[in-house]
């Protein structure tokens, strides 16, 4: 992600929502690797993440006219997030990972890759989505407009999720 303030990407989206496609190419680069990340975490398919990226960014040029100054990743992760959802619902698909999916950025800040892949299949589905959140440097209170639940609820899920890694690790996370 582009280092870029909030009042940036808030007029960055105001701009896109006059119609301008240059801030939309801006907000695009700020943005499209949260987006891939938490798309490829739904869908556990690079192609399939990569859609999505194009589903979100779309549904953000058709929607930034109504869009109301605040929490701009929020709002672009909230976007991301349904279209995941919904795609999934579409596709009917299993939950096996991609054999690719090791290679993604968070495995480094928490356990070696392959350690950790085998570890997040023992975190429930909400759980794997707040870690992958926070490791792409959400705060807890982002995490939770994103998701549609309480800051509080975030902190707790994501304790918990920590504290099974760290003991399915040996204490190593």
């Amino acid at each position: 992600m582009i280092p870029i303030d909030t009042d940036e990407l808030n007029g960055l989206i105001q701009r896109t929502g006059q119609g301008d496609m240059e801030a939309l190419g801006l907000l695009y680069r700020c943005m499209k690797d949260s987006v891939f990340g938490l798309a490829l975490m739904y869908t556990e398919s690079y192609s399939d993440a990569d859609d999505i990226v194009h589903d979100t960014f779309l549904s953000v040029w058709k929607n930034a006219g109504s869009y109301r100054p605040g929490g701009p990743k929020s709002w672009i992760m909230k976007i991301a997030r349904n279209i995941s959802l919904t795609y999934i619902k579409r596709q009917k698909r299993g939950t096996e990972l991609d054999e690719n999916f090791a290679a993604a950025d968070f495995h480094d800040r928490l356990c070696d890759s392959v350690m950790l892949e085998s570890m997040l299949k023992h975190l429930n589905n909400s759980e794997r989505e707040i870690v992958m959140l926070h490791a792409q440097g959400f705060s807890h209170e982002e995490t939770g407009r994103i998701t549609g639940r309480p800051a509080a609820t975030v902190r707790w899920k994501y304790s918990r999720a920590i504290k099974k890694l760290s003991e399915l690790s040996g204490g190593e996370c």
